[in-house]
């Protein structure tokens, strides 16, 4: 699997065509401060460290809410088939075309109204979504119904933590209405409904010291 950064240009041309659909979280990989543009970027490069160590390469994986599908050419590097489901699609649908991603496909849906099938995914990414949800009960439940007996599911979450919000105040940004919970409850759900975990990383510096994001893969318990 490789690591795959779109161009900035394309990034922007996303956002500048879909003004009123644009990915909320995508204006940050296109952000005008480069430090702040790549620490973003740098989620899914762990995200591919992870995924190279722990993925089978042969299978099917789900980009579970993908958004604007910033992470589907990696992906769809390192598996036979990618599928993206999100409720807004216009984005990854323009990036699949633009990087001709043959080996993945598309479901604008709900999940609440769209069922692969039982089993139907080796590897689930759900890369800073799973924090959106008020209730996980049903987003967790559809996660390890789609996910078979032997697959891995790989998640990114913030931290909320002091250093997060610190850092919020200092480039400007607002904290989204939907942030519900931070990593560690998102964390502590999963393992509590049938998940064990079984790596961790931290960004930045890769250690549990005041980390802003915890990247994380579980098996079903």
């Amino acid at each position: 699997m490789h690591y795959v950064k779109p161009p900035l240009a394309l990034l922007r041309g996303l956002i500048d065509r879909n003004t009123q659909s644009a990915d909320i979280a995508l204006d940050v990989y296109c952000a005008p401060n480069p430090f702040l543009r790549e620490f973003f970027w740098a989620r899914l490069w762990m995200l591919t460290l992870l995924m190279r160590r722990l993925a089978r390469r042969d299978g099917r994986c789900l980009d579970f809410g993908g958004g604007s599908g910033i992470f589907m050419p990696s992906l769809s590097s390192g598996f036979q088939r990618v599928d993206l489901i999100d409720l807004n699609t216009s984005q990854a649908e323009q990036m699949r075309e633009r990087y001709q991603l043959d080996n993945v496909q598309i479901t604008n849906a709900n999940i609440k109204d769209f069922d692969f099938g039982p089993g139907a995914f080796n590897a689930i990414v759900a890369a800073d979504v799973l924090e959106h949800f008020e209730d996980l009960s049903f987003p967790v439940e559809r996660i390890r119904h789609w996910l078979d007996a032997e697959g891995t599911l790989f998640t990114s979450l913030p931290s909320e933590n002091l250093a997060y919000r610190l850092l919020r105040v200092v480039f400007g940004k607002k904290k989204p209405h939907d942030h519900y919970h931070a990593a560690w409850q998102v964390e502590k759900f999963l393992g509590e409904h049938g998940f064990r975990k079984v790596f961790g990383l931290y960004h930045p510096l890769f250690l549990p010291l005041f980390p802003l994001f915890r990247i994380s893969a579980w098996r079903k318990a």
